[in-house]
């Protein structure tokens, strides 16, 4: 699965979550470790870099849950905790849009 799929799933998807709030000396690991008591994680944890040749990230990443209640799950218990002394903010993920027309990123459509 790359990146572009995740961002496909988070079209008709409930189980892609966005969490944000990451401390910079958060990982992937340990994002994944804080997600995996609500349920299983069907991909590795992307969290995007600042630019393509930076160890640091955005400080957001995303997770993609097996099951919608397991998402559901994470929110409920997520949202609003402390992870490495941030609070996080926890929601289903939605592509990003365009400001001007409305549009998702990847629809190059006129």
């Amino acid at each position: 699965y790359s990146f572009c799929t995740l961002l496909v799933n988070m079209a008709d998807d409930k189980r892609v979550l966005y969490v944000g709030g990451l401390a910079e000396e958060v990982t992937a690991d340990i994002v994944e470790g804080a997600f995996r008591p609500f349920g299983d994680i069907v991909l590795p944890v992307n969290m995007p870099k600042e630019n393509p040749t930076s160890s640091r990230h955005k400080g957001f990443a995303f997770v993609e849950m097996e099951q919608a209640e397991d998402a559901s799950a994470s929110i409920e218990n997520m949202n609003g905790a402390e992870l490495y002394g941030k609070v996080l903010k926890v929601n289903i993920a939605r592509p990003d849009l365009v400001k001007d027309n409305k549009r998702a990123v990847w629809d190059t459509d006129k």
